[in-house]
């Protein structure tokens, strides 16, 4: 890689004046090169970092001595410098205590430095510079290069040299401009890497003098980098070049080494397994573990690889054997006949059949439920059907010991579909239940489905007249529904992206249906994870890309990390021509639909962990990604953003609060100049009051893409979950805020929306000045009182889920501490017809609501 500039023009194209403010405000604080990772921050989701613990600081004088003196400064951040980048960080969501022995933490490596020789001058950065040459000059033996880079009225030239280089960083300094970088090393080449280390003094040999310890020290480094096929490439050429044997400390060394990588290996199969195993990728997981180097993993290894065989051969057995009872069931019960293929959940053909008898109604709609449940089964989803595993068994048992069956197949059957609809313990023997609980399922489906309104209330009206189910079970049953309208996996809709050689990807551009900004729907990729199957809830990134580049550019730098961890991605086509030639993000609400129509038609089509939903952006998507999701916050389980220079007045001046409850994950550079001042400003009430938010700053960097991070933007979402419940927030500093927002689109915060909002708290009637955006917020007292405070809101909504309140009892409802002109506290009934829109208009399986209050309020 290009270690020397951005690759980005527009990510160099910072004034002097705001880059200096920036590194003024915020950074300052270049830690000693070499030094070990001193601290180690746990966050409470388990969530580590490693470094230098530091509070900002800033400087008195003493009056009497003339002095100057550090002290904490009042709004200082709390820092941890790792070397390459500084994280920001609040210590109110940090763990507390011991550090656990499980916890995998970073090394103290070897480290090859070189001094920064004289400085010949002190020239400031260009304001704005691009890389004149597409490859940057390679390094020489003395580790420095001259890059020739663009700027206006002509070029410059600038000195760099690496004065510091482990396997976990690199540190660049330039001896002609105040300019020093950083970089991950995972970020750079192997092949240069290897190359710079054996020019190095401590490493270098005389010509046609091999010495074993030094090529050794550098498949060391290599295999500390994490490249362990290179160390492995590095030990197999010193057996060759030193075929005649080893000295004894060389061989020694040797050794050692190669045990070391033999563990390494023996690491990277269970790790690679376990993730395979957590992201339903079962085939891959047991290739994996097939190949598991046992005679040279040690003891800990083996066990975790043993675990992780059992755990790998229970899932299979458990699925094996629902799917073999079940198959011998509906069997059974249909008799021979003519089978024809329909679509599975797993997008292949299942099949159902003719029955060569006569079934009666009641029967022969528990044999098409459970032909459904037979396509839908996954591994994962296997124990909804483990009463039925049970009974199964124990029928098959009787009937080979020739004794009467205790379970009839109806009762079978009826076992089965019931588990499946409700969950494991909703699972029944009888039959009339279970019917009803799948006449339930087919009405939510059918439901979803009906576009026009007409159609939506004849499904309702019909299911009422009929034997509905409680509604409390209705929600049990939609939280573990399949998409509403499956995908075809083998004969996909849309259009297949192809490479540019014309090989087929594994992404899919598809098309929502019309939204308010594009009357013919908004175009948008897909990628599914390797072994996708309609059976599973997966998680879902949000990928928004920056104006000026495809989608399927971000998609395919995170692709991999998605696939690892079992991801859908999505990717909305939003900028661009798509904005009318227009080239950044407008912080415009009724741009959001962007990403939630296409959300909505993901989950219609795929099945989407609704509690594990994240929004990526990078540069103008990184703006998309923190306006979308602090505006929405209900919506996703976290916000990842790189590079972004967030709006500060009239936007996150006050919607910093509504990130209380939604994690943030922001990454930029140093040299970012207004993007890290803006971000200061967030980050300061973010980690004073403890909201869960993140932000590494990499030394020297601008706004790039920062190639080291995928793999910590996934460990970082594998630990989100999108919170549920009620909307008022008590932090470890005790402080409450208020949900806050000045567009009509920005109207749902968990369970309060704010139907109207006064004109004056508008932004599309800002004229200048001081902007009060309107705000809300709720509480919900042991008493069933809901007490509510709202300014600048006319109306405003309540809405109800299962657990919220005491449903038996009187709810009373206080409004800015009076109480709710025109209410009169009753017992509420919960609402199918408020479950079912609510359910079809956002899609959202896992956050669902019972009833829905209206009220008035003075603004």
């Amino acid at each position: 890689m290009d270690v020397s500039l951005p690759t980005e023009t527009h990510h160099m194209t910072i004034s002097t004046r705001v880059r200096t403010a920036a590194l003024g405000a915020l950074l300052g604080l270049a830690a000693a090169l070499g030094a070990p990772a001193a601290d180690t921050v746990i966050m409470k989701d388990g969530f580590v970092v490693q470094g230098n613990v530091r509070k900002e600081v800033t400087s008195i004088n003493d009056p009497a001595t003339g002095k100057t003196f550090p002290i904490a400064k009042d709004t200082g951040l709390d820092m941890l410098d790792e070397g390459p980048k500084v994280w920001i960080f609040s210590t109110h969501a940090k763990q507390l205590g011991e550090i656990g022995k499980d916890t995998k933490l970073r090394p103290e490596y070897k480290a090859y430095t070189v001094a920064g020789g004289p400085r010949k001058r002190n020239d400031p950065l260009p304001p704005v510079m691009t890389p004149r040459d597409r490859e940057a000059a390679e390094f020489n033996s003395k580790w420095r290069r001259t890059i020739t880079v663009n700027v206006p009225l002509g070029f410059d030239k600038i000195e760099q040299q690496i004065t510091y280089l482990d396997p976990y960083f690199c540190y660049l300094w330039s001896p002609t401009h105040i300019w020093r970088l950083a970089y991950r090393t995972s970020e750079m080449d192997p092949v240069m890497i290897r190359k710079l280390l054996s020019t190095h003094p401590e490493l270098t040999e005389e010509a046609g003098k091999p010495e074993p310890e030094k090529q050794l020290a550098v498949a060391k480094f290599m295999l500390d980098a994490g490249w362990v096929q290179y160390a492995q490439d590095d030990l197999a050429r010193i057996k060759k070049t030193f075929a005649a044997g080893l000295p004894k400390p060389a061989q020694e060394l040797f050794d050692k080494l190669s045990k070391d990588v033999d563990a390494a290996t023996a690491g990277l199969v269970v790790r690679e397994a376990e993730l395979a195993l957590n992201s339903g990728r079962y085939r891959y997981a047991g290739d994996l573990l097939g190949v598991f180097p046992e005679k040279s993993a040690d003891p800990r290894q083996v066990d975790d690889a043993t675990r992780l065989m059992a755990d790998l051969k229970s899932a299979r057995e458990r699925y094996d054997t629902g799917r073999k009872l079940l198959r011998n069931l509906l069997d059974a019960v249909m008799g021979k006949g003519r089978a024809v293929p329909f679509l599975a959940a797993g997008g292949g053909a299942a099949i159902t059949a003719f029955p060569a008898k006569d079934l009666d109604t009641q029967l022969a709609t528990l044999v098409a439920a459970g032909e459904d449940v037979y396509a839908e089964l996954h591994p994962d989803s296997a124990a909804r059907i483990e009463f039925f595993v049970n009974l199964a068994g124990q029928v098959e048992r009787e009937t080979r010991q020739g004794r009467d069956p205790s379970k009839r197949p109806d009762e079978l059957l009826a076992t089965a579909v019931s588990g499946w609809v409700k969950g494991k313990n909703g699972a029944t023997p009888d039959p009339e239940i279970a019917l009803r609980l799948w006449a339930a399922r087919e009405t939510v489906l059918s439901f979803q489905r009906a576009e026009l309104l007409n159609e939506q209330a004849a499904i309702l009206a019909g299911y009422k007249k009929g034997k509905p189910i409680k509604i409390d079970e209705l929600a049990q049953v939609i939280s573990l529904l399949p998409p509403a309208a499956p995908e075809n996996l083998l004969f996909r809709t849309g259009e297949r992206v192809v490479n540019k050689d014309g090989t087929p990807t594994s992404v899919y551009k598809r098309k929502t249906g019309p939204t308010a900004v594009d009357a013919a729907g908004i175009s948008y990729y897909v990628k599914l994870p390797p072994e996708y199957h309609h059976g599973r809830a997966y998680p879902v990134v949000i990928a928004l890309t920056d104006t000026r580049a495809d989608p399927r550019q971000l998609m395919a730098s995170i692709a991999a990390e998605a696939d690892r961890h079992g991801y859908i991605v999505v990717a909305p086509e939003w900028g661009g021509g798509q904005f009318g030639g227009r080239q950044a993000w407008e912080w415009k609400g009724e741009d959001h639909e962007y990403v939630t129509a296409v959300l909505r038609d993901a989950v219609r089509h795929f099945c989407v962990d609704n509690d594990r939903v994240f929004l990526v952006g990078a540069v103008e998507g990184a703006n998309m990604a923190m306006d979308v999701g602090a505006s929405h916050p209900d919506l996703f389980a976290g916000v990842v953003a790189i590079g972004p220079t967030p709006k500060w007045q009239t936007m996150f001046d006050g919607y910093w609060r509504n990130a209380q409850k939604l994690p943030f994950y922001v990454v930029t550079g140093e040299m970012s100049g207004q993007s890290v001042l803006n971000l200061r400003r967030i980050f300061e009430p973010w980690t004073r009051y403890g909201f869960p938010g993140m932000m590494a700053v990499y030394k020297g960097r601008g706004i790039e893409w920062f190639s080291a991070e995928p793999p910590i933007m996934f460990d970082w979402m594998n630990r989100k979950q999108r919170v549920n419940g009620t909307a008022v927030l008590k932090l470890a500093t005790e402080a409450r805020f208020r949900w806050t927002t000045m567009r009509a689109t920005d109207n749902r915060f968990y369970w309060l929306g704010a139907e109207k909002i006064a004109d004056r708290n508008l932004i599309d009637n800002y004229k200048g000045g001081t902007m009060v955006p309107a705000d809300l917020d709720g509480d919900i007292g042991g008493n069933n009182i809901i007490n509510l405070h709202s300014r600048g809101i006319t109306k405003l909504s309540v809405w109800l889920g299962q657990e919220m309140i005491d449903w038996t009892k009187p709810v009373g409802v206080n409004i800015n501490g009076s109480a709710a002109r025109g209410w009169r506290a009753k017992v509420l009934e919960p609402d199918i017809d408020v479950l079912l829109r609510d359910y079809r208009d956002r899609g959202d399986r896992r956050m669902l609501f019972l009833q829905r209050l209206e009220f008035d309020a003075i603004p």
